[in-house]
């Protein structure tokens, strides 16, 4: 298969210690009519694994945007995941070991921006809330944040779902990781990252970021495909889900 060239298609190694050139960077500057003003960027990146059938979805309203860049890391997909967003010339794809916590300190590994926001492929989020997080660290209040979720079905099944996660959201201050976690990238270091866990990777990081200091949730919301209730079953997806909470929580104690 000849890839994109701006494709690669070597493993990035784990990230240990600062990354080259990390002490020179220095904040973009992006031209808006007359006027040239200092940016903060933000990178985007999206954890992949055989998402074909949606990451052109994921793709299409975060690519082309000032300031904003984009990072697919590919966990070794066999289907054409890589090639679609190859396909984005705007759109920088690495290859990582499989695992979502793997794959999204990797991205972290390769992204310039000064802020990190990691979207699952499944998910859409608008260009208009991508730019709005930048707003939310001027004031130097927060260290990081998610969005209110959005399930993409009509049904009244998925209403009450999604009125239970964003109502544990906004109380606890608990996002998942497909509510769009955003977090400042000098926190990201500091904390080292996602931990490699095959569960609850998303959370134990909200848990640990909540300790150097608030996070908030913002309004806006992130739309997010229902498969896994679609595949696993509405009742056992929600009960898993509250079982694995309140078994890390538990272990927390």
């Amino acid at each position: 298969m000849v890839f994109p060239s701006n494709v690669i298609t070597h493993a990035v190694a784990p990230r240990t210690g600062k990354r080259r050139g990390q002490e020179g960077r220095k904040e973009k500057q992006f031209f808006f009519g007359k006027y040239m003003m200092p940016l903060k960027e933000i990178s985007i990146i999206i954890p992949t694994l055989n998402e074909e059938k949606v990451i052109n979805q994921c793709l299409e309203t975060v690519v082309n945007i000032p300031g904003i860049e984009v990072i697919v890391s590919d966990g070794g997909s066999t289907d054409r995941t890589v090639e679609i967003a190859g396909q984005h010339s705007d759109v920088k794809v690495v290859s990582s070991l499989t695992g979502r916590s793997i794959q999204m300190n990797n991205g972290a590994t390769c992204a310039r921006g000064e802020i990190l926001l990691f979207l699952h492929a499944d998910c859409v989020l608008s260009r208009e809330d991508v730019l709005k997080i930048r707003q939310i660290f001027d004031s130097g209040i927060f260290v990081g944040g998610a969005f209110k979720i959005k399930l993409l079905s009509d049904k009244r099944t998925y209403r009450l779902i999604e009125m239970g996660i964003n109502l544990r959201s906004k109380i606890f201050k608990l996002p998942y990781g497909d509510q769009g976690i955003f977090v400042k990238r000098s926190i990201f270091e500091k904390l080292g990252g996602f931990r490699e866990m095959p569960v609850c990777e998303d959370l134990d990081f909200i848990c640990r970021l909540k300790k150097c200091g608030r996070i908030t949730m913002l309004n806006d919301r992130i739309f997010s495909s229902v498969r896994t209730w679609k595949n696993y079953g509405i009742l056992r997806t929600s009960l898993r889900n509250q079982l694995l909470l309140a078994s890390y929580m538990f272990r927390q104690d």
